[in-house]
């Protein structure tokens, strides 16, 4: 493992349900930080699949979802019982999602493995990866699958990406109206849409209303690489809290501020939306840099529905997890 010097136990940490962790097999997961690295940012923990339920926990994350995704025809299988394995290794810890690449041969019969024989909890889809818009036609089998299994789909489906490369094919694939037309075909099936959405954060939000099921995950949208370097904002409308107007750019006394000051209005209005989630190991931060902001700005009960008591409800208790 690559990483930095770890606390004992990380002060204060609470317990906390993280449903945006990346568990990678090795090659694929050095391919992805190499990219971050030179696209992006510094990976700041480089942990195996097996090194990262100690690391989180240290942190406070008791339980996680894990996820991954393929970006080419004929991985999908092999992904999908790497973590098929890991649930089975770690059936208390971890929540286990399967992918698919939509339009390869024989896809639709592995959305039914992985969530049939495999039992993995739900289907994980990043539209920039796999350059797919949430309603294309292929993408039809997934959601019927959700919908028919009762388990969660997480999509990542906001615009904003790690780099400016291919910004207008991801904004093509990722507008707004692509994925509301994708979910009023199955209205009422459980979405996870990461990061609030970025950039499109207040639309993701005006949607909790019509769609009962759809959450949130708070992943990188507080301490978020560009959020913190004041090169982004999200498009969230202020409400009382915020200390500026829509459009303006703020001065940045805390790195991750400006954000929470216009986020957590929204989360008090609707804390039953949200999710905590970190995007471990992908960051340029350690794990609770966010859980501490939210810590700061949310009272107990709010904070304690964000980082576990939402989660553990929509995935239900360890035990039914796993293989069938």
């Amino acid at each position: 493992m690559t990483t930095r010097e770890l606390p004992a136990t990380s002060p204060r940490a609470p317990r906390a349900f993280d449903v945006h962790v990346h568990l990678f097999p090795g090659m694929l997961a050095r391919f992805i930080w190499k990219w971050f690295e030179e696209n992006a940012w510094q990976i700041r923990h480089k942990p195996t699949p097996e090194e990262t339920f100690d690391l989180l926990a240290r942190y406070g994350i008791e339980r996680m979802v894990g996820l991954c995704y393929t970006h080419q025809p004929g991985l999908a299988g092999m992904l999908n019982d790497f973590m098929a394995e890991l649930v089975a290794a770690h059936p208390e810890r971890l929540v286990g999602f399967g992918t698919v690449l939509p339009g390869e041969e024989g896809f639709e019969a592995e959305v039914q493995r992985a969530l049939g024989e495999l039992n993995l909890s739900g289907i994980k889809i990043h539209c920039h990866v796999q350059k797919i818009a949430p309603d294309d036609d292929r993408m039809l089998p997934v959601f019927d699958a959700i919908a028919e299994t009762g388990k969660v789909l997480q999509i990542h489906c906001g615009p904003v990406s790690e780099s400016n490369a291919h910004k207008h094919e991801i904004d093509d694939l990722c507008a707004v109206p692509r994925f509301v037309r994708a979910m009023r075909r199955t209205p009422d099936i459980k979405v996870i849409v990461p990061h609030i959405g970025y950039d499109e954060v207040q639309l993701y939000l005006d949607m909790l209303d019509e769609f009962p099921n759809l959450y949130l995950d708070t992943a990188m949208a507080f301490g978020g690489y560009r959020v913190a370097r004041g090169e982004a904002l999200p498009d969230v409308r202020p409400l009382a809290l915020a200390r500026y107007e829509k459009g303006q750019k703020p001065r940045l006394p805390e790195l991750w501020k400006p954000a929470l000051e216009q986020l957590v209005p929204q989360i008090m209005e609707r804390p039953e939306r949200f999710l905590f989630g970190t995007d471990f190991p992908n960051l340029p931060y350690d794990p609770d840099l966010e859980m501490r902001e939210l810590e700061r700005y949310l009272p107990e009960d709010v904070l304690r529905q964000v980082l576990w008591d939402n989660a553990a409800r929509l995935f239900g208790p360890a035990e039914r997890q796993g293989r069938t």
